[in-house]
């Protein structure tokens, strides 16, 4: 049994742009941060990841460390980003696709991470 991840990061992003797409025939939310060009460069493939909740901020946050030891957090307050996970298709399994650069110029040669098979579940105290 895989050892269970516990998130060390101090802060989170708040991705300045975001979208849902299908891609692949699987449902993708598409986030912008801008200030990740380095991150978004490195390998997704082994990377942890969990789901958080901040009951302080009313927000989820998403946590990923990389498998070269490179650990970030988005946050998805429920009155901003969080609006796209109240999107029928943040119910289901989804991905989450990361690029630094403008979402809609977004091409196969653009770096980004890609986390798949991701499920969100919602946290009892928080009503969204």
């Amino acid at each position: 049994m895989a050892e269970r991840y516990v998130p060390r990061v101090k802060e989170a992003a708040i991705p300045e742009d975001g979208s849902w797409a299908k891609l692949a025939g699987k449902e993708v939310l598409m986030l912008q941060v801008p200030d990740w060009e380095d991150v978004v460069r490195r390998s997704s493939a082994g990377a942890r990841r969990v789901w958080l909740y901040d009951r302080r901020e009313d927000a989820y946050i998403f946590c990923f460390r990389l498998k070269d030891g490179t650990e970030r957090a988005v946050a998805f307050a429920k009155d901003h980003g969080g609006r796209l996970l109240t999107d029928e298709r943040a119910y289901g399994f989804f991905s989450i696709l990361i690029a630094s650069g403008d979402l809609g110029k977004l091409g196969s040669d653009t770096p980004m991470l890609l986390f798949q098979d991701l499920y969100l579940k919602r946290h009892p105290q928080a009503d969204w």
